[in-house]
């Protein structure tokens, strides 16, 4: 597994890559995969959020996934899963961080609202 891990402070690293390995193992998905996770600014989010949701204001976290559903999902060789952006301006990183991170989890392995 290996989590690409952008922009955001060393200590939030071991959080992240605690909770990215218990949701694929719980959720038995391709243990080779690839996620990216990244820390934005507000304006980087706001043009993120317009430009994919048509919502002009900044929001907490994005997920980009590149597979429609857990079932496409390859469970053998290298695949990326897709990425996380998070605005720590926000939200409060320190209490939500492992809910950011495990609701887009959910929609990078095919959860849809």
């Amino acid at each position: 597994m290996r989590i690409n891990i952008i922009n955001i402070p060393s200590k939030y690293h071991p959080q992240i890559k605690k909770t990215v390995v218990g949701f694929i193992k719980a959720q038995r998905i391709n243990p080779e995969c690839t996620i990216n996770i990244e820390f934005a600014s507000k304006t980087k989010i706001k043009r993120l959020n317009k430009k994919y949701r048509k919502i002009n204001e900044p929001t907490d976290v994005l997920s980009f996934p590149i597979w429609e559903s857990k079932d496409k999902i390859p469970q053998k060789g290298a695949v990326c899963l897709g990425d996380i952006i998070i605005c720590p301006k926000m939200t409060d990183v320190n209490e939500e961080l492992d809910k950011l991170i495990d609701h887009s989890l959910g929609h990078l392995g095919g959860k849809h609202h």
